[in-house]
């Protein structure tokens, strides 16, 4: 080889391991995909629906709400786990995706959450409630006791087998000291429209969709999760005043991305989400779907928030020895 194509071949390579640092730089200059692992008007899509226009007018490019269902979310974050590490696509997280998952498909899901994804930052936190049917238990110590009367004989609805209803319901069963008979749904959303008809006497969700049905009279909220009453349902008690001490029930959602994005990216898209939750129309609007919001994360911060949820809940959701389909 020549001194001339010595050069030459030197020079490219220098080139080209400058281009990463110069996308990084001129990052975005087409629109972001945010993937939602759940259906067009759940409470995870209306979350990020909310997000994206903030994101995308601070980043100045269109951030499009991307719905990949299926799988209890594993479609979705596998979609962005396999993305090109480029910040071109994200996803919306959540507790089914990156706890429950896990906890249920031991070596059995298409990615590693550590090696295969890195978090942008956390969203929010949304307490669950129990709802009941409209003529059913009056209160929380009314439908213990209707449990305890007849075991197995007052049924919950739920997303599914596996998915966060179903094991928030089965950690309520046990706290209780009750059996419930688990009636497992294709979503959520068709479970509550069997309890707003009677057909099941339980289901575990957000205010986000079962507010509406409470305040309409069509079902009755019994309890919420967490150390206050929610903001905007003030006649609806804490499991604590319920009769139900020590019980927690929530869901909680963070953005994030493929492993290898680089950390300039990372670093500019956590800056603009918590931006973006900092926003009193945002504020307003996560309160208004009970949900707490989680502005200030840092990535790291975010990392070690999923990591301890993991720690706390896999080992809790395997003891519990539930069989998926």
């Amino acid at each position: 080889m020549d001194r001339r194509s010595f050069t030459t071949r030197i020079a490219g390579a220098l080139a080209a391991t400058a281009l990463p640092a110069a996308a990084q730089d001129a990052w975005p200059t087409r629109p972001v995909k945010l993937v939602v692992a759940f259906a067009t008007g759940s409470g995870n899509d209306l979350i990020a629906r909310q997000l994206a226009p903030k994101i995308g007018e601070a980043i100045g490019q269109t951030v499009i709400v991307e719905n990949r269902t299926g799988a209890g979310g594993m479609i979705g974050t596998d979609a962005v786990a396999k993305a090109a590490p480029d910040g071109y696509t994200i996803g919306l997280g959540t507790s089914s995706q990156l706890v429950m998952n896990p906890a249920l498909m031991p070596g059995r899901l298409p990615f590693d959450i550590d090696r295969d994804l890195t978090t942008i930052g956390l969203v929010s936190r949304t307490h669950m409630v129990l709802a009941g049917k409209r003529d059913g238990a009056a209160d929380l110590r009314a439908l213990i006791a209707r449990a305890k009367a007849a075991p197995g004989r007052v049924s919950y609805g739920s997303g599914g087998t596996g998915s966060i209803s179903h094991i928030v319901g089965e950690t309520f069963a046990r706290a209780a000291g009750i059996e419930l008979l688990h009636v497992p749904y294709k979503g959520n959303g068709p479970a509550m429209q069997d309890l707003a008809g009677g057909q099941i006497d339980l289901v575990f969700d957000g205010f986000s969709t079962s507010g509406p049905l409470h305040r309409a009279g069509q079902i009755r909220v019994l309890a919420v999760s967490g150390e206050r009453r929610n903001a905007g349902y003030q006649d609806v008690p804490t499991f604590a005043e319920a009769g139900v001490a020590d019980y927690e029930a929530y869901t909680w959602n963070c953005l994030f991305a493929p492993k290898a994005v680089p950390r300039p990216i990372i670093e500019r898209l956590n800056r603009e989400l918590n931006r973006a939750l900092a926003d009193a129309d945002i504020r307003t609007r996560l309160e208004g779907y009970g949900a707490e919001n989680l502005a200030g994360s840092t990535p790291e911060s975010a990392d070690a928030f999923g990591a301890a949820q993991r720690a706390r809940w896999v080992p809790a959701v395997r003891a519990m020895n539930i069989k998926l389909e």
